[in-house]
């Protein structure tokens, strides 16, 4: 009885879907009909004309260099993650205290805006970071991670974060969108989009030099969040001895040290024993005293003013130095606001063209740049190899050398696409467009194998080479199309782009979808003409 059921109730259900989609298959089977009448009229005049079609495939292909030629170059693409980054520098010699009360003030300006969530800030310097070689950080900087609701757009909210800079007095504010995904860790993604490295043993031209550059680079209107990675240094104050003048008071250089030493840092005393543990008894000036330089000046060495026996003057000590192949560098960060990151690559170039490097110091421009030409040439190795290892499962397939080609003909026609499709989307060249690429060769050639595969059949049959065409044309078009469109319609959800993320994965969709939708258009005709032209300059091949 419940068997009987189920076939009564799924018997209705498919007959009631039958009277409705019935009006929308009649439809479609009626212009499929009428598409595949004027396709075989397509292909009989194509055929008459084979250099024609083949002359204007090879133009195609040539727009279609110059295309991808003018497309935006990134590692990867823009990818909206509802969260950013905010820096926030304020003067060097800045008290923690002070950093956190500027901090704690943006904070609650960030946490005011209706699209921001969450904000998380940490003050001073971050440990982790600074062992891992990243952006210089001390007790003057602070940085916030903000996370943003849902729906809300990140360039939007970040450029009304950059307007809380007129509020800031003496302090600067950086705002980072460009946060790396973890693909983009993955694949070595830089610090930032562009990293000027500045090499000099000398710090101070060093950093003399970076700033330069920093302030070219932030003229750029391509550039944004223009700032050195490397900290100028902390106010400190150096005391030199002067042996010179020890020896003529009698006062022995270590016992000036050690004056200097005590006063500032302390002497323990004794020893206070609690059961088992000792706690020094450090005997020092407080705070206030010990870290003027008055207090210095005003110490005196058996009798003798401590100004008479040692050298002291401001300086900045370096916080940190950073070295790459054994040579101290100073890195200026920027991040592409406008454009691709290759033009943005040509524009520093240019602006830096006539800050020629010398013995002393040198610059060279990196950043993703470098990682984005690396991931490029290993893909169009990965798309070399893929057209290798198709042509030689197709040459040991149809038993021939020349009729891989034919099918592999497929290929540059799907590229047309692909650039195409990237063009008018807006979209640029990058990893994933290239994957899209490399994909793309595996799967434009399923329809040429189908057709060409039928045509040797039916000359296996004693069909002339013309006819056999125009009749695998004719029974290979539904299962064509039908392939086609259903690739396409799966892949369309992932085009569209839909939910948070999902601009990482739409150039990989948009890019085989034009693909394969403009190789099908074109393999239809493109394919049986190239390979009846290659037939006939076969000896005896049309015979055959």
């Amino acid at each position: 009885l419940g068997v009987a059921l189920l076939r009564f109730w799924l018997g209705g259900l498919a007959r009631a879907v039958a009277r409705t989609a019935r009006p929308g298959l009649g439809a479609f089977e009626r212009g499929f009909a009428a598409f595949a009448q004027r396709y075989h009229g397509w292909l009989e005049a194509s055929l008459e004309r084979p250099g024609r079609v083949l002359a204007s495939s090879a133009v195609a292909l040539a727009l279609t260099v110059l295309a991808a030629a003018a497309l935006p170059r990134d590692l990867l693409p823009d990818v909206d993650q509802g969260a950013f980054t905010v820096r926030l520098e304020m003067p060097e010699g800045t008290a923690l205290e002070a950093t956190e009360a500027e901090a704690a003030a943006v904070e609650a300006a960030l946490l005011a805006d209706p699209d921001v969530e969450a904000v998380f800030s940490r003050v001073g310097r971050d440990a982790r970071a600074y062992a891992q070689g990243e952006e210089a950080t001390g007790l003057h900087t602070a940085t916030l991670q903000v996370r943003l609701r849902p729906h809300a757009r990140t360039e939007e909210v970040a450029a009304r974060v950059r307007a809380l800079q007129e509020r800031l007095s003496g302090a600067t504010l950086a705002v980072e969108t460009g946060q790396a995904t973890a693909l983009g860790t993955i694949l070595g993604g830089a610090e930032a989009d562009i990293a000027v490295r500045v090499r000099s043993e000398d710090l101070e031209v060093a950093h003399q030099v970076a700033e330069a550059v920093q302030a070219r680079l932030a003229a750029l209107p391509s550039l944004g969040n223009v700032r050195v990675g490397t900290e100028r240094g902390q106010p400190q104050v150096h005391v030199e001895i002067d042996r010179t003048a020890c020896a003529s008071y009698g006062v022995d250089p270590r016992r000036v040290a050690g004056v200097i030493d005590r006063a500032m840092r302390g002497e323990v005393a004794t020893e206070f024993v609690d059961f088992d543990r000792k706690i020094d008894i450090v005997v020092r000036y407080p705070r206030e005293l010990r870290y003027a330089r008055e207090t210095l000046e005003r110490l005196r060495v058996d009798g003798v003013p401590v100004t008479e026996l040692v050298h002291i003057r401001d300086a900045l000590g370096p916080a940190e130095v950073h070295r790459e192949d054994q040579g101290r560098v100073v890195p200026v960060y920027a991040d592409v606001v406008r454009g691709g990151l290759d033009a943005a690559i040509d524009g520093v170039r240019a602006a830096l063209a006539d800050l020629p490097p010398s013995r002393q110091v040198r610059w060279d421009v990196g950043g993703e740049n470098e990682e984005m030409r690396r991931s490029f040439r290993d893909l169009t190795f990965a798309f070399a190899l893929a057209l290798l290892l198709v042509y030689m499962i197709l040459a040991a397939q149809f038993e021939s050398f020349v009729q891989p080609l034919t099918i592999l003909t497929a290929v540059p026609l799907a590229l047309v696409g692909a650039v195409l499709a990237l063009l008018l989307t807006g979209q640029g060249l990058n990893t994933m467009s290239l994957i899209g690429a490399v994909i793309l060769v595996g799967i434009v050639v399923n329809d040429a194998i189908v057709k060409v595969d039928f045509i040797n059949q039916a000359r296996g049959r004693g069909e002339d080479l013309r006819a056999a065409i125009l009749e695998a044309g004719r029974v290979r078009l539904r299962p064509i199309v039908m392939t086609t469109l259903t690739t396409v319609l799966g892949l369309l959800p992932m085009a569209l782009g839909i939910g948070r993320g999902s601009d990482l994965r739409a150039p990989l969709a948009i890019a085989v979808i034009g693909g394969l939708l403009v190789a099908t258009a074109l393999t239809l005709i493109v394919v049986p003409v190239v390979y009846q032209t290659i037939e006939r300059l076969r000896p005896g091949a049309a015979e055959r």
